[in-house]
């Protein structure tokens, strides 16, 4: 059965719903991905689209970029504000949809997240292996593993750092169940 699309009913509610997808992806991202995500979310629009974002970077809430004839928003202190205010307002199940369809859209690469790691002995002869994961608003993920031996503990280290994202993403849908995580 395929699920049924909601309906933004103002530009409020666009407004909201883009802040609420450039607050959660938290990176730039450009206009045609914003529209990608609106359109996979969404009923047809009946409000113009470009008009909101515009009404956005002009109240300060988004930022606008220019790279190679591409645009791409990013949303501002004011922003985020304004967002963490108002996504209550949002229907759960949709702000829930709309997460599952952003993270197709989402690259820890792209948002310049760095991965670090440390290995650490612990009493006796077991390894403590510590993955982390953050960019420029903070920190995005931690996660330690006690492993037995040190070979074990560098194969997880090395793993991490060779592939940061789908450890991330292994970890998410290992915490949450949720599928769409490992796409």
């Amino acid at each position: 059965m395929k699920k049924s699309k909601f309906t933004l009913k103002s530009e409020t509610d666009i407004k909201v719903f883009l802040l609420f997808i450039l607050e959660y992806m938290r990176q730039p991202v450009e206009r045609e991905t914003l529209i990608d995500i609106v359109y996979e979310n969404t009923e047809e629009l009946t409000i113009n689209y470009d008009e909101c974002l515009e009404s956005l970077v002009d109240s300060g809430h988004i930022y606008p970029e220019g790279v190679d004839d591409e645009i791409y928003y990013i949303i501002t202190d004011s922003g985020k504000l304004v967002a963490n205010e108002l996504f209550d307002s949002l229907p759960p199940d949709f702000r829930e949809r709309s997460l599952k369809i952003a993270l197709k859209h989402l690259s820890l690469v792209k948002r310049g997240a760095t991965a670090r790691t440390r290995i650490e002995k612990t009493e006796g002869t077991r390894y403590k292996v510590t993955l982390s994961l953050s960019d420029t608003e903070g920190d995005i993920f931690t996660s330690s593993f006690t492993v037995s031996s040190l070979s074990e503990a560098e194969k997880i280290k090395l793993h991490f750092e060779s592939s940061p994202e789908s450890v991330y993403r292994g970890v998410f849908f290992s915490a949450t169940g949720r599928y769409e995580y490992l796409s």
